[in-house]
């Protein structure tokens, strides 16, 4: 008993919560109820971490875990019940799960190694179903690599956290290389679907690998790796987040807050016939927190005396209440009539509508007395999806503009004028960093993330919670901000400039922008932004799009035209006006889109030039934008709504490898940015050398 006390005795240099302070969004009316808050508390840390290093170690409470804990569940209204309904929880993500640089990935077309992989290549998911790749860690070797072999005779490198799923005596589990190692018994790996592609290399190897039982890869020998051994791991956007990897095919996974709130819900929350359910995107995901749960309570000797696991069904049974934890499936049609008691929902970014979360939070726990929804996520890109409702209405909490008492908001991440860039601010994102998180694995990742575009955003999202424009940022914001210097418009009177308008629909913004070349060597290009919007319009797309236009017309920084379309007169009007302060040569304009008001400035005196939009001749003044600004060599005075626009920039490529701005596939307007390349092209075209319309072989980089 004494060596079991000792060794549940926390360590001296882990952080504990000094000096607990209710959250401010307690009500007046309720009150804190010590008793019920360490009843969670000592529950949770009587659990055993599951996963890596801290496998069978106690699950202390960081800080930040235990203000939570202590928040929702000691918080009480006057009846004694939980004040909270609701929890949204927003953190990054943790490390990823690393292979062997040599480690062939099966894709369509054949076999690509680990290391060779980029941000956007296709690979397939468990179901054989392709996917794509939206993040690679650094490389790395200083984890401890092991050698898996099977019995087909092909062979894995995969760092020690690495994640398997695999199947002992008709049971499932996730297990890491680590405890494969360690455990003494046949291990079978749960096989995958074949790849839906006619790539004959890789069927053939498929069918090859799979012979006559498909279902499984049974493992002949693992050996730890004497040496270090470069691995890199990768992020895709499958719903389950695994992907195929290796000669065999073998399906491979790229939380335990969320699974101890799961099992306190099921033993210790005095619920009668309890009913906690875990959901995500898709059941696998789903069952990544339910198979955590399900180990804390195999390592838990005084729950699993009272528990049945249904591994196959994903069903944790207790039969002290006769209750359970379950497990969802996908389909929303089948949620409908639960009486849930508990909601454990992983990262909340993936679901891609708001069907399975109203089904199972609108009116499904009704019956129960204090119903709790644990929804945790990392931040997502998709501003138009459930996931940033809910963080739109936690930001609104926590800043005072939206009273919700049942929803506690809880967000660890970057606001957008935080400087990514800055350690601090990494700090403030991951209140884990420096203990379960290790400060030189965000280095690298920031590292790599300066020199490549497509990972700038990945880091932001994933590493530090940051809300971003677009899954690919065009333009990286911190190359951006180098134009960042103030503009003196009244030096610019009388400047020869060029001019791009983007009209849109009547209904949508219309963007005009001015561009200054340099008058001598030395000199940089100077941009000036004009936009439009229609007023009856404008609370509704503040509301819809979760952008404040509102406090930019305030600023200044938009026309605004009375009615529900924007007034092309009032544009004209404009136009002509800022014709007076600078000598505007030409106005490039769509020749697709070619109204009234084309032909009215026209018959203004205006050069109107149309451009076509297509790859042809959106590709080099579009380059050699990225080109200029790469080299420092334009001022855009921080304009923010041209800021907000060029963070939502994605670049679409064709074969030969031109770039035109998507509009389809870019998150957000973008006007702005079109209607500068559009001036650009313009401009650079009067001027005699030094551009891509002049060396059309020259070596330009392509984002």
């Amino acid at each position: 008993m004494a060596r079991t006390a000792k060794a549940r005795e926390r360590p001296a240099n882990y952080p504990k919560l000094k000096d607990y302070k209710p959250t401010r969004f307690m009500l007046p009316e309720s009150h804190y109820d010590a008793a019920k808050a360490d009843r969670a508390a000592r529950f949770i840390e009587n659990l055993c971490h599951t996963k890596g290093r801290w496998a069978g170690k106690p699950f202390w409470l960081l800080p930040w875990q235990e203000q939570i804990i202590r928040d929702i569940f000691g918080i009480v209204k006057e009846d004694d019940m939980r004040q909270f309904r609701t929890a949204y929880v927003e953190i990054p993500k943790k490390n990823g799960k690393q292979l062997a640089l040599d480690t062939p990935i099966p894709t369509p077309q054949g076999f690509t190694n680990m290391g060779d992989l980029k941000v956007g290549d296709t690979v397939f998911d468990e179901n054989g179903i392709p996917c794509h790749v939206v993040a690679k860690s650094p490389v790395d070797d200083t984890e401890q690599a092991y050698k898996l072999t099977f019995k087909d005779g092909t062979s894995i490198i995969a760092g020690k956290r690495h994640l398997w799923n695999i199947e002992i005596d008709s049971s499932g589990k996730l297990v890491s290389t680590r405890e494969i190692y360690e455990m003494n018994t046949d291990i079978k790996i749960v096989s995958s679907k074949c790849p839906e592609t006619s790539n004959k290399d890789i069927l053939q190897h498929w069918e090859a690998s799979h012979g006559n039982n498909p279902r499984y890869h049974y493992l002949l020998d693992i050996q730890p790796i004497d040496h270090p051994v470069k691995m890199q791991c990768i992020q895709v956007d499958s719903p389950s987040h695994q992907y195929l990897a290796g000669p065999s095919f073998v399906p491979t996974h790229n939380s335990e807050l969320a699974a101890a709130i799961a099992l306190y819900l099921l033993y210790a929350d005095n619920e009668p016939s309890a009913e906690v359910y875990g959901a995500a995107a898709d059941r696998q995901q789903a069952s990544i927190v339910f198979d955590v749960a399900k180990r804390m309570v195999e390592m838990t000797p005084a729950l699993l005396k009272r528990s049945k696991i249904m591994a196959a069904t994903k069903r944790l049974v207790n039969y002290s209440n006769v209750g359970f934890y379950q497990v969802l499936s996908a389909e929303v049609g089948t949620k409908h009539g639960l009486n849930v008691s508990g909601l454990v929902l992983d990262e909340l970014h993936a679901q891609p509508n708001r069907s399975l979360v109203d089904v199972l939070t609108k009116g499904s726990g009704d019956a129960r007395t204090q119903p709790l929804y644990f929804l945790i996520t990392t931040a997502g890109t998709d501003r138009n999806s459930i996931c940033y409702e809910y963080h739109t209405k936690a930001k609104d909490i926590l800043d005072g503009r939206r009273i919700d008492p049942s929803f506690y908001p809880v967000i660890y991440g970057l606001n957008d004028d935080d400087d990514w860039n800055a350690e601090e601010s990494w700090y403030k994102a991951n209140p884990s960093l420096g203990y379960t998180i290790a400060i030189d694995r965000v280095r690298d990742a920031h590292r790599e993330a300066l020199t490549n575009p497509a990972e700038e955003n990945v880091f932001r999202q994933l590493r530090l919670d940051q809300w971003v424009g677009s899954a690919v940022a065009w333009i990286p914001e911190h190359i951006y901000d180098r134009g960042n210097l103030p503009i003196d418009l009244e030096k610019l009177r009388g400047r020869e400039c060029y001019a791009g308008l983007d009209l849109s629909s009547t209904s949508d913004i219309t963007a005009f922008v001015l561009v200054f070349p340099p008058l001598h060597d030395g000199e940089k290009y100077i941009v000036v932004p004009h936009f439009w919007l229609p007023r009856e319009t404008l609370d509704l797309r503040v509301r819809r799009d979760h952008v404040p236009y509102d406090a930019w017309e305030r600023m200044g920084l938009f026309h605004i035209t009375e009615g529900n379309v924007v007034d092309y007169n009032f544009v004209r009007k404009t136009i002509n006006e800022l014709h007076t302060m600078y000598n505007i040569k030409e106005i490039a304009a769509d020749r697709w889109n070619a109204t009234q008001l084309i032909t009215d400035l026209e018959g203004d005196g205006f050069t109107v030039v149309p451009m076509g939009m297509g790859f042809k001749d959106m590709s080099p003044p579009m380059k050699e934008l990225y080109k200029l600004i790469l080299e420092g060599q334009f001022i855009h005075g921080g304009n923010p709504v041209l800021r907000w626009m060029a963070g939502n920039v994605v670049a679409e490529i064709d074969a030969a490898e031109n770039i035109k701005p998507s509009k389809k596939k870019s998150t957000e307007k973008i006007d702005g940015i079109v209607a500068w390349i559009m001036a650009l092209d313009r401009c650079i075209r009067h001027e005699m050398q030094g551009s891509v319309y002049d060396e059309p072989d020259h070596d330009l980089v392509v984002i």
